[in-house]
């Protein structure tokens, strides 16, 4: 403070100073840049709070005591005060200007006079309290403000608007509105522990809000072992901290205009990068960074995103408002490039910690700005591109055998321990060659199973499925000495660790994953295919003309080599059953013997055979499918004539015991053929008979013959009315809407509709019938033969349209039913 001069005199001076300017243009232009430094510079209504914790964490420098800053809220205002050093003269003529009294080079952080400008995008009254000095800036004080630079020219206070502790420094900010309460409180609440990562003085920050009764107490606990405990409330926080002083600015930045503008006399500054751990110690990659984007200048960056998720610290080069950084500012890429290295020390000394090695990767993953300037020009090719590349080419990450590789080199084997140790264990794989086998890079080592990653993989995972798809390596098995044995230990080894894999039908059940898609099954050709491509023989041993067909049939198609199941203990078919079932390979059993070499022959496709192996090879493949012989089978049969004729052209024997005998009345059908009965030995066992039946059936026997049952009424009716009248003539060919003509026993000459039935119901005429029975009526009959093909019967009834609708005539059977002939 000037000698003899107090408080009110020092703060009448200067407003005396400024108002002596009124009138000249040194008075217009601070009234304009006054504007544009209130409402453009801090477009954050609550930036005055990080402007202001700054400034109390200067007022420390120097100080033993323990730094506090306690904010008070509501409607009306919102009341900061510090325990720091109090103002002096230079600090008021500081606020007084546009222009800061803070000297970097003795490590003080911010902009006194314009930082606290920040104040006005919420008051236009703030009111200043420290060390005997009381005054305020009050825009209402002048009749015409927006004349006048009133930001800077300031008002002595007599009487304090509410009690103020002498012992700090206080700042009383009434609100323009009561608006600002709202979006200061939640601004205010948005402060956590991260706020203090960089400050070294203020260790105690707390805040009431007046209105709502909330409190809160954000505290710095101390460091131990570079290890600092931070405090919200009950919640504890704890940061790892790297921190180096560096001293040597390079010449390119020292003669860089703003370095010697604003940093000419800087000779060392301490950067640092903070680390979350959890209460077990244990390394916690923050997702945000910290608070905002993760860049601090000792205080938190607006708009500075780094992408890290760890904070970094730096004398960054800032806008006044700190929602931005000088990304094109030497000094700043100097710093930025003196962080890298920070943090690749950080990175070793994660990689040599017995615990931290395994989770330091977490912390290394990198956020994406690409729309960002400070992003794209300063820290993805200042910070982010050399630490990736930093971790891809140096040996940091534990592997799981051996020494620590590089990122590029690892690979995360996501089988379990288990049936990685039995890949050893069966010989299928050495445990140090898994890696490079899994991945089909042969540089490749797998990673430890306890080094963690987040949600950004870097690390491939690779499993069975990549294996069976490196056909390189497994066709070189294949070849080589002992192939078939190492394929047997392979699908043992599949065997005994099933892949489940979850499917969704109304809840999420879980079966066991097949490998039908993939050719990893070995032929007797050492060529490896999918399984649907390959057989195993299964045989009964005692069937000389089953095991002839079956050699047959293996010279037409590819059959599982031999020796793979050769390891297989006698009556084990556990194996066998597994590549039948999950490799799909499939079975050449009796019944594909039946299938593929036995019923081709008899297919009407082929020629037919003769009539001794036609009866043997019929037998054969009603033994071994039954009626399972496909759609549309057709195949060649034996008649009870000698001819051999297709299936679709014969019908079931009487001895066959079918639906419908046929065969007793075949007289009234021509060309009928049935099955003859040799092939089943002359039985009338219906156990014998029955698949017998079933199986022709399936072969394409038919039930009945094509239009048989129209054909039989008709001779039978022929041969009926015959005995009885004469001149009986077929005329069903002419479309005269009936069958017959005759003459009736007393001469007159009539016409007959022929309708046969297998079973009794409805007689329905046609349209041209209808019309004849209209036409002809006493003279015209309707014959039905019912009781078709077993016991035929007979009925005539005379002048249909008498019993029927006349549009379309039915005949109903209780009618038919009562003119019997």
């Amino acid at each position: 403070m000037q000698a003899g001069a107090d408080p009110r005199s020092i703060v009448d001076s200067v407003r005396a100073e400024i108002e002596a300017a009124r009138g000249t243009r040194i008075w217009t232009d601070y009234v304009n840049a006054l504007k544009l430094i209130s409402q453009v510079v801090f477009t954050r209504s609550s930036a005055f709070i990080l402007e202001l914790l700054q400034n109390a964490e200067d007022s420390g420098l120097g100080l033993n005591s323990t730094g506090t800053f306690d904010i008070a809220l509501n409607r009306r205002r919102i009341k900061v005060s510090h325990n720091g050093s109090p103002f002096a003269p230079a600090d008021v003529r500081a606020l007084c200007g546009i222009q800061s009294s803070k000297k970097p080079e003795r490590g003080t952080l911010g902009y006194l006079g314009i930082g606290f400008k920040s104040v006005f995008t919420a008051t236009d009254s703030p009111e200043i309290y420290s060390r005997g000095f009381a005054f305020k800036f009050d825009r209402g004080a002048w009749d015409d403000p927006g004349a006048v630079p009133w930001h800077i020219i300031p008002l002595w206070i007599d009487q304090p608007s509410e009690e103020i502790d002498s012992e700090k420094t206080t700042i009383v900010i009434p609100f323009r509105d009561e608006g600002h309460y709202d979006r200061i409180s939640a601004e205010v609440q948005k402060l956590k522990t991260d706020l203090y990562l960089f400050l070294r003085w203020l260790k105690r920050i707390t805040f009431k809000d007046e209105v709502s009764g909330q409190a809160a107490v954000i505290e710095n606990l101390g460091e131990i072992d570079g290890i600092t405990r931070l405090r919200h409330n009950d919640k504890e926080q704890r940061f790892l901290f790297f921190r180096r002083t560096i001293k040597a600015v390079p010449d390119s930045v020292k003669l860089d205009r703003l370095t010697q503008e604003y940093r000419a006399n800087v000779n060392q500054r301490e950067i640092s990068v903070g680390f979350a751990l959890n209460d077990q110690g244990d390394i916690a990659p923050m997702e945000a960074g910290a608070m905002y984007g993760g860049v601090y200048s000792f205080m938190p960056l607006g708009e500075a995103k780094s992408g890290a998720k760890f904070p970094i610290q730096a004398d960054f080069l800032v806008q006044p408002g700190r929602d931005a950084i000088n990304y094109e500012a030497p000094w700043n890429r100097w710093l930025l490039g003196e962080i890298m290295e920070l943090c690749k020390s950080a990175i070793r000394h994660f990689a040599a910690h017995e615990r931290w090695k395994f989770q330091f990767l977490p912390a290394f993953e990198f956020a994406r700005s690409p729309g960002l300037e400070s992003y794209a020009k300063m820290f993805r090719p200042g910070l982010i591109d050399p630490l990736e590349q930093f971790l891809r080419q140096e040996p940091l990450i534990p592997a799981a055998q051996g020494d620590a590789a590089t990122l590029d080199r690892l690979v995360r084997i996501t089988e379990s321990d288990e049936a990685i140790a039995a890949f050893n264990l069966l010989g299928v794989l050495p445990r140090a060659e898994i890696a490079a086998v899994f991945s089909g890079e042969p540089d490749k080592v797998a990673v430890h199973p306890q080094v963690r990653e987040g949600p950004i993989k870097r690390i491939r995972n690779v499993d069975r499925w990549d294996f069976l798809k490196n056909r390189p390596f497994l066709e070189s098995r294949a070849g080589a000495p002992g192939g078939p044995a190492w394929y047997g230990a392979l699908y043992r080894w599949l065997r005994a660790q099933p892949f489940r894999e979850a499917y969704f039908y109304y809840t999420t059940k879980w079966r066991t994953k097949g490998y039908h898609d993939h050719e990893i099954v070995l032929a007797s050709d050492l060529t490896l295919r999918k399984g649907g491509d390959v057989s195993v023989l299964e045989l009964p041993t005692d069937d000389g003309a089953m095991a002839e067909f079956a050699v047959e049939l293996q010279g037409s198609r590819l059959m599982l080599h031999p020796d793979v199941l050769a390891a297989e203990p006698p009556g084990d078919n556990s194996l066998r059953n597994f590549l039948k079932g999950l490799l799909g390979v499939q079975a050449l059993d009796a019944r594909a013997v039946g299938r593929d070499a036995i019923l081709p022959r008899i297919r009407v496709q082929s020629l037919p055979p003769g009539v001794d192996d036609l009866i043997r090879l019929t037998r054969y493949a009603k033994q071994l499918l039954g009626q399972e012989l496909g759609s549309g089978t057709n195949i060649w049969v034996l008649t009870k004539s000698g001819e051999i004729r297709r299936a679709s052209e014969v019908l079931p024997s009487r001895a066959l015991h079918p639906v419908q005998d046929w065969e007793t009345n075949q007289h009234y059908v021509t060309g009928l053929n049935f099955v003859a009965d040799a092939y089943f030995d002359n039985t009338d066992d219906e156990t014998i008979i029955r698949p017998w039946r079933e199986f022709f059936k399936a072969a394409g026997v038919k039930d009945t013959p094509d239009k048989g049952v129209e054909e039989f009424a008709m001779h039978y009716a022929e041969q009926e009315i015959g005995m009885r009248w004469t001149n009986v003539t077929p005329v069903e060919n002419r479309n005269l809407g009936y069958d017959l003509e005759a003459d009736d026993d007393a001469g007159r000459h009539v016409q007959i509709e022929v309708k046969g039935l297998s079973q009794d119901g409805d007689v329905n005429l046609s349209p041209n019938e209808t019309l004849a029975a209209d036409t002809y009526r006493e003279s015209l009959y309707v014959c039905v033969v019912t009781g078709i093909p077993e016991q035929p019967a007979m009925f005539l009834v005379r002048d249909p349209a008498l019993n029927g609708r006349k549009e379309r005539i039915t005949v109903p059977a209780d009618v038919w039913r009562s003119h019997r002939w």
